[in-house]
């Protein structure tokens, strides 16, 4: 979809909730969301407790959230959220590398990983992604995950099931 096909109608433009327990993070988010014409905040929390009370309350398209909280993990707030509302789409950030939260992240039920280290075009295309309902990684981590599924040079049996005795 090209930008002048996104819509512009705020009423049109996909409600996102920000879940950050750092102001000036959320604060650069929100900046960089609401400058995009198909994306716009509809809110944003600092705790997994007030994520909850906000999805409850605001309902969005997609939760944004990172992945260490203050008063939960953000592996748990992905699970809280899909038993509240099944099928709202989360894509995580966080500071850690994608290889240590990636692959836990779309286990839990979350649609996607970002980097806090990636510009805003990647988080944008990001978020792009997961509500298009595709699966938002990076190609080094996508790469990765495929390997681990298939094994080293194409071999089969490389699952976890086929490694089951």
């Amino acid at each position: 979809m090209t930008r002048k096909a996104q819509a512009t109608n705020p009423a049109e433009r996909k409600k996102i909730l920000l879940v950050d327990d750092h102001p000036l993070m959320r604060r650069g988010q929100a900046d960089m969301v609401n400058r995009e014409p198909d994306l716009l905040v509809c809110g944003e929390a600092g705790t997994a407790r007030e994520a909850m009370e906000a999805i409850a309350k605001l309902e969005p398209d997609l939760v944004l959230a990172d992945m260490v909280l203050p008063d939960k993990d953000g592996l748990e707030l992905i699970k809280d959220i899909l038993a509240l509302r099944p099928g709202l789409p989360v894509l995580a950030m966080s500071m850690q590398e994608e290889s240590f939260y990636a692959a836990r992240v779309l286990r839990a039920g979350g649609r996607g990983y970002v980097m806090k280290a990636e510009g805003p075009e990647r988080l944008a295309a990001a978020i792009r992604t997961v509500l298009s309902g595709q699966v938002a990684l990076s190609p080094r981590m996508s790469a990765r995950i495929l390997e681990s599924m298939v094994g080293p040079a194409g071999k089969a049996g490389g699952s976890p099931e086929a490694k089951l005795t």
